[in-house]
């Protein structure tokens, strides 16, 4: 039987506190609806609001092999489809639910509850992210339609997380531990473990200028669970892994240690950001191995907007637009380039571990909030340790957006 220590664990102080807010709720008073992007309910000091985002696809991807044939592909499909619900309670309590759908199944995306004794103090539990200023900015707001292979290396998607989070209006310090995903259906041994601490500080902030500077550390041990894998993929979820260190015992972690570095700045309509990783790799075979990634990228409205800056939470927000259609205004328009590195060549033995590099070009039209309309180039190229396994891959993505 599998043994889902920290799940478990979280899941019923999850519950047990859902049940106490509820339960506070049994005499509440009469209903105030306000609008924020959808209708929120307040009865009292409880509220609840509906939330969701949808995005539709278009894909297409010419792939060039070094060895093997090459081909075309093309697909239009439905990215992303979610569904949840979020509020608060008093000024302390805060909660989030949220479901993705696909293939004819719900899973869970976030699903957490916040208590927050003061200002800029919380205590969080649940399925949530915790980790890297990309990865933490929600995919709402990314300037690109995905966050690219740096994420895909770090693994840092929602796990069941306990954490504790200080700081001040420009500053956070966050340390928590880690099991596994409350989706993991798997029925026998241990689950995996972490543990890992994010902070950030932002020295300028001003309506003009804005400097985030952040660092960040994780450790992970498997235990049971399937080994940690090292790849990415072309700077969209469509198509093959062609940069990949395997599952075999020379490319495969049974423990690893990731560091990051985080820094970005906004000056008027032009912003920088940057990431920088490396992951220290105990190996399934029992070796080490390691690797680093890191993008750089910059973005520009012609159209006079600027990226929404949360100085305290150190992470990116919605774009406020200055004229939407709505107000006969041309909405806003946002024009970005980034580089993406990615160096698995510390796997010896794998043909496949090479390095990626890929430059992207994107446009963004936001015709009024909670709207937008994206189209991003990928132009990649996975260079093997093998030559002969060498893949080049151009990529067309085209998007659709809404959210509430």
């Amino acid at each position: 039987m599998r043994h889902h220590t920290l799940t478990a664990s979280v899941a019923l102080v999850l519950a047990t506190a859902l049940g106490g807010v509820a339960q506070a709720q049994d005499t509440a008073p009469a209903t105030t609806i306000t609008w924020k992007g959808a209708p929120q309910f307040q009865w009292g000091e409880f509220t609840f609001k509906p939330r969701g985002r949808v995005y539709f696809d278009y894909v297409s991807q010419d792939v060039d092999r070094a060895t093997g044939t090459d081909f075309s592909a093309s697909e239009s499909r439905l990215r992303t489809a979610r569904l949840g619900v979020q509020g608060t309670y008093s000024d302390q309590w805060a909660y989030v639910a949220e479901v993705s759908i696909g293939n004819g199944e719900a899973t869970w995306d976030d699903l957490a509850l916040t208590y927050s004794p003061s200002d800029h103090t919380e205590i969080k539990v649940g399925n949530y992210k915790s980790l890297s200023l990309e990865n933490l900015t929600s995919s709402r707001y990314t300037t690109f339609m995905e966050r690219g292979p740096f994420n895909d290396l770090i693994g840092a998607g929602r796990v069941m997380t306990l954490s504790a989070r200080t700081g001040g209006d420009n500053w956070s310090v966050t340390g928590g531990i880690h099991g596994d995903s409350i989706n993991d259906t798997s029925v026998a041994g241990d689950e995996q473990t972490g543990a890992f601490v994010r902070g950030h500080f932002a020295p300028v902030v001003s309506d003009d200028v804005k400097i985030h500077l952040g660092a960040w550390a994780r450790m992970r041990d498997r235990h049971d669970d399937s080994a940690f894998r090292y790849r990415v993929r072309n700077n969209t979820n469509y198509g093959d892994r062609y940069t990949d260190a395997g599952s075999s015992p020379l490319g495969a972690g049974d423990k690893d240690t990731t560091y990051g570095l985080e820094a970005a700045g906004v000056w008027r309509s032009v912003s920088l950001q940057g990431e920088w990783a490396g992951v220290n790799a105990d190996l399934t075979g029992g070796g080490k191995a390691d690797a680093r990634g890191y993008y750089v990228m910059a973005s520009f409205f012609p159209t006079g907007e600027q990226r929404n800056y949360d100085a305290a939470d150190g992470k990116f927000g919605r774009v406020k637009i200055r004229r939407p259609v709505t107000q006969g205004g041309p909405g806003a328009v946002e024009l970005a380039v980034r580089y993406d590195n990615v160096d698995l060549t510390g796997f010896a033995g794998v043909a496949t571990a090479g390095q990626y590099s890929a430059v992207t070009l994107g446009a963004t039209w936001y015709p009024f909030p909670y709207v937008r309309f994206m189209a991003n180039y990928t132009d990649a190229n996975n260079d093997a340790q093998v030559a002969t396994a060498d893949v080049d891959v151009k990529t067309l993505q085209l998007r659709g957006q809404f959210d509430f």
